[in-house]
């Protein structure tokens, strides 16, 4: 036993001593690899710069990046590879690097804390290899915890003040990385690749996103999320408001900087345009609330989409697509129905998806959110909970859930309310603003009619604000009673103060002019929708 035991010791001695002399032969011989890969407006498909990402030129077990750096750090060799995988990087790129683009390079807060790269080097280095330190940018990585923040905070003002930039790598994938991101203030905050997986159509990780992007914003940072494959994430990552992308999507890491391909800048500047369209009604179900989910097809075995379920904890539906298109859908909860006891998998697992799923409620996603809730709320009681599908045309967009929809109408509710008169309950100016101009780019034919009250300060000042309070709802209320025997709706809008516009038909004007018995005179006309306003 004491023998193989010194046979055991005296072979990791010896594998130790093989491992420390590959380092240092790399060290010496600069046996590394410098590739780059493209960081991505999500606004226009354009590049932000690059990020310079190393590999080594061993062998086995350390030819790859992390089991490189593990073992450096094991020796006591990590900052010195840290340094030297950077400065060997940027003499890589540094001569020819596209203009008005910047590198990202890695360093880890060892080698910032223990002098092995200092500011005054590191500018020279970059500015001997055609770099100037602003197109620079120091990605801390998560190597190692950082104890000590003032002094992080001191060594990093002073790569600040020579125009380095600072990002925060892996954002979100503990507390010592949100931590960083608080206490040192990045001008980038790069999130974990774990919250690229499933983004789509997990709502906990859309919330993490959401909440850093909000962070992020906040303290003027911009946020880069990494990882990105599909053109479904792509795009979940667009509506969450999120600044820049990483990943495959947009190329993989090449020897030279490449951009993203045109069809992905192209889908990124289509996806922009119509979230800027639907953005300009609050009360338009977006497309950034419906979650694009797996599809299945009609004839998918009940076994396979089953296994979908199984692989994808958070994946509460799919849809099933057949020739006519939507199907139906396929709920988490119905699928382990299914899917359950002892005969449950037999029975079903060979059945296609379309003999398994159930009707689907499919709404456009111009729709507004009242109108789609009315909808799922009117539905049979079995299917209440169900989500909607959303199409755009006749395309699937994706499913909005009836939690999401009915906080989307909550949220314009109250957004809707922020928009009406306090003292009238009437729509405000915003909301009179965006009525004319629906009326001026429709057919619609109407009137513009203008009321307040005369000499209205002199009244306000002697009885008061109460009375002249009292005194404007009056009017108000009068308007909307009078407005009561328009045919064609009417809208009444409070401007402010005492004053207050109409927008009625033409032909209920005598109608209108017979129920509000008050003073009336006649100030002009202009064109509204074709036709002339009044006062």
């Amino acid at each position: 036993m004491t023998s193989a035991s010194s046979a055991s010791n005296l072979g990791a001695l010896a594998g130790a001593a093989a491992v420390r002399r590959e380092i240092h032969a790399a060290l010496e011989t600069g046996a590394f690899r410098a590739d780059c890969q493209g960081i991505v407006s999500l606004a226009n498909g354009d590049a932000l710069g690059f990020e310079a990402l190393t590999r080594p030129a061993s062998r086995p077990p350390l030819d790859t990046p992390e089991s490189f750096l593990t073992a450096a750090a094991n020796e006591g060799l990590l900052a010195e590879v840290d340094h030297t995988w950077r400065v060997g990087s940027i003499a890589r790129f540094g001569p020819g690097f596209p203009s008005e683009r910047l590198l990202f390079l890695n360093v880890s807060p060892l080698s910032l804390l223990s002098g092995h790269t200092t500011a005054g080097a590191l500018e020279a280095t970059t500015r001997q290899f055609g770099l100037s330190p602003e197109r620079v940018v120091l990605e801390l990585t998560e190597g190692e915890k950082i104890d000590d923040f003032d002094r992080m905070r001191r060594v990093l003002g002073g790569f600040r003040s020579r125009g380095f930039l600072i990002a925060i790598d892996d954002a979100g994938a503990g507390q010592s990385s949100l931590q960083s991101v608080v206490e040192l203030r990045p001008d980038y905050i790069k999130l974990d690749r774990w919250l690229s997986r499933d983004i789509e159509f997990d709502r906990s990780r859309r919330s993490m996103v959401q909440a850093l992007v909000g962070f992020a914003h906040q303290v003027r940072a911009r946020v880069v999320a990494e990882g990105i494959e599909t053109y479904e994430q792509l795009d979940a990552f667009i509506d969450l408001g999120v600044d820049f992308g990483q990943g495959y999507i947009f190329g993989f890491p090449a020897a030279i900087p490449v951009p993203a391909p045109p069809e992905v800048q192209l889908h990124i500047r289509k996806k922009n345009t119509t979230r800027r369209r639907t953005a300009t009604d609050p009360g338009i179900v977006r497309m950034r609330l419906a979650c694009v989910t797996p599809t299945v097809d009609a004839t998918t075995p009940g076994d396979a989409v089953f296994w979908l379920f199984q692989e994808n904890s958070n994946l509460d539906v799919v849809a099933v697509i057949d020739d006519e298109g939507i199907g139906g859908i396929i709920t988490r909860g119905r699928i382990f129905e299914r899917m359950s006891g002892q005969f449950g998998l037999p029975l079903n697992g060979r059945r296609p998806a379309s003999e398994l799923c159930v009707a689907a409620t499919t709404v456009q996603a111009s729709i507004v959110a009242a109108a789609a809730s009315h909808i799922a709320l009117t539905r049979p009681p079995s299917a209440q909970s169900d989500p909607l599908i959303v199409l755009d045309g006749k395309t699937y967009a994706g499913v909005v859930g009836m939690h999401e929809l009915l906080q989307q109408l909550l949220t314009e509710e109250v957004a809707e309310a922020r928009l009406m008169s306090p003292l009238t309950g009437l729509p405000g100016n915003r909301l009179i603003r965006r009525q004319i101009e629906a009326v001026h780019s429709s057919e619609q034919s109407l009137l513009l009619l203008y009321a307040d009250i005369d000499n209205f300060k002199s009244f306000n000042d002697r009885f008061g604000f109460a009375h002249g309070d009292a005194a404007i709802s009056g009017l108000a209320t009068a308007l909307v009673e009078a407005a009561d025997v328009c045919t064609c709706e009417p809208f009444v809008g409070h401007v402010g103060g005492d004053d207050f516009v109409l927008l009625v038909d033409e032909r209920d004007l005598p109608a209108f002019r017979r129920r509000f018995k008050f003073g009336w005179r006649a100030a002009g006309s202009i064109l509204i929708g074709g036709s002339r306003s009044t006062g």
